[in-house]
């Protein structure tokens, strides 16, 4: 375990920190930590409580600034991003954001991620429900007949 984090873990402020978590006692605002601390809080955090981390930042340059440096801790990091939302008529929208969306999704229900970064303004919008999202799976696989009509249906289902 790194030294840093181990005398995180026995500093008193810190067991008081991680007892307000065991009480389920929320929201908790932590301020005037440099990047390197926030990063140690947060893996400290994880280690001590075994349980995943929502990590809610003002901004998404903060959100994956922590994304990469907590990667250098774990692997199980992982980044949800807002929906990119267009002002003007022209289609400038990333294609890539709505499958980076439902990557972390699908990683946080199968219990892939410890440390889930996002942004306030990714915490205020819409989402589909869960049971949306899972019931209408399309799985395809090799030497297997489909029904087209019904895939096109599906399809439709799925926006």
């Amino acid at each position: 375990m790194n030294a840093i984090i181990k005398n995180l873990i026995d500093n008193e402020k810190f067991k008081d920190y991680l007892k307000n978590i065991n009480k389920k006692i929320s929201p908790i605002n932590i301020l005037g930590l440099t990047d390197v601390g926030k990063v140690q809080f947060l893996v400290a955090t994880k280690n001590e409580t075994n349980n995943p981390v929502c990590i809610i930042t003002y901004n998404e340059l903060q959100a994956k600034k922590l994304v990469e440096d907590l990667s250098y801790f774990t692997s199980k990091v992982a980044y949800f991003p807002k929906k990119e939302i267009v002002t003007y008529d022209y289609i400038a929208e990333s294609k890539d954001l709505p499958y980076e969306r439902i990557e972390s999704l699908n990683r946080i229900k199968n219990g892939n991620v410890d440390i889930i970064i996002t942004t306030v303004e990714a915490c205020m919008q819409e989402m589909i429900s869960e049971k949306e999202l899972y019931s209408n799976i399309i799985e395809f696989k090799f030497n297997k007949e489909y029904n087209f009509e019904e895939i096109k249906e599906k399809l439709v289902r799925l926006g």
